[in-house]
């Protein structure tokens, strides 16, 4: 692979460097997830895929892409209208790396929806869905740990960027339609920079001087239910996006002057209150139920006319499926 542009990697077909997509190939509607396995299960919602489709396999009407980098994108239509499913793996880094290159890629307005995994510091339970109004992030403070330093706390908490209160509003909706009353929960969520310490887990091999984090997240935003991994930097990045890049934009109606307008939603994996963590079966129930949801929010999410849309002219929504290499 040949790159040019040291500021903004690409290739000669104009494919980014980490998600590996060009023009044409990611609609202006994206469901984000981490497990490229997830990606695949969620696939077989959209339109025209054959029920015998074997597990583990992306339908063959869809486009995919499979980059050097570990993403994996597939598009088509949902209910006719185009849409992505993007597979990020795990990590700020990787999200920022999605929003970023996707963005640079795709004419007009965008709705970015994450659809994860996460640990409950609530009572929602393992299988139950969180969809957060607003995320921050938990840092560990790495100067704390320097040889006589005189910093006073291991972790750095951020302020609070918030989602986009519409998309919030129809996640909530379709979550509860999907998984009933009594299994959908709103509120805050904690994006950690690790897995282990920065959110809250014990480790003797480590010090990590966490045994009073949950105590202090919720001093800090006392409605926060959830910690994961990725979701601050989705809403941070939306709320910093600019009206660019865009076709005809002095004509495009740019939501709060930011190109892209983003919302989340979690499938509790880990209690952390009470230590449980959800079995296979619940995963392989809550799944396409959620994802169903997410995609009838996307479909929903009012974006603008088709004008003001990348175009399908070329694009492999409009084209027999495509795999990249």
């Amino acid at each position: 692979m040949s790159m040019t542009n040291a500021n903004f990697p690409m290739d000669a077909e104009g494919r980014t460097y980490h998600v590996g997509v060009k023009r044409g190939e990611l609609a202006n509607r994206v469901l984000t997830v981490g497990d490229p396995a997830r990606a695949i299960v969620l696939s077989r919602s959209l339109d025209g895929v054959d029920p015998a489709t074997p597990a583990k396999t992306v339908p063959t009407n869809l486009f995919s892409c499979f980059s050097h980098r570990g993403f994996l994108t597939i598009t088509g239509r949902y209910k006719g209208v185009p849409v992505s499913i993007v597979a990020i793996g795990m990590g700020v880094s990787m999200m920022d790396f999605f929003v970023r290159e996707c963005r640079a890629v795709v004419d007009g307005p965008m709705v970015m929806i994450r659809l994860g995994s996460c640990g409950s510091l609530s009572d929602a339970a393992v299988g139950d869905i969180c969809v957060p109004s607003s995320s921050y992030l938990v840092q560990r403070n790495v100067d704390y740990f320097a040889p006589a330093s005189d910093v006073t706390k291991p972790y750095h908490l951020s302020r609070a960027f918030e989602a986009d209160p519409e998309i919030t509003k129809i996640l909530v909706k379709n979550m509860t339609a999907s998984l009933g009353e009594g299994h959908v929960w709103s509120g805050v969520n904690a994006t950690a920079d690790s897995f282990y310490s920065s959110q809250g887990r014990q480790d003797d091999n480590f010090v990590d001087k966490n045994e009073d984090l949950f105590d202090e997240l919720l001093a800090h935003e006392p409605n926060t239910q959830t910690l994961e991994m990725e979701t601050f930097v989705l809403y941070h990045l939306a709320k910093t996006s600019t009206a660019a890049p865009l076709k005809h934009s002095a004509l495009v109606n740019i939501h709060n002057n930011n190109s892209i307008r983003a919302g989340g939603c979690m499938m509790v994996f880990a209690q952390r209150k009470t230590n449980d963590f959800i079995t296979k079966e619940d995963v392989a129930r809550v799944e396409p139920l959620a994802g169903k949801a997410v995609f009838d929010s996307l479909v929903e999410v009012e974006l603008g006319s088709e004008d003001d849309l990348h175009s399908s002219v070329g694009s492999v929504w409009e084209k027999e499926a495509v795999v990249c290499v």
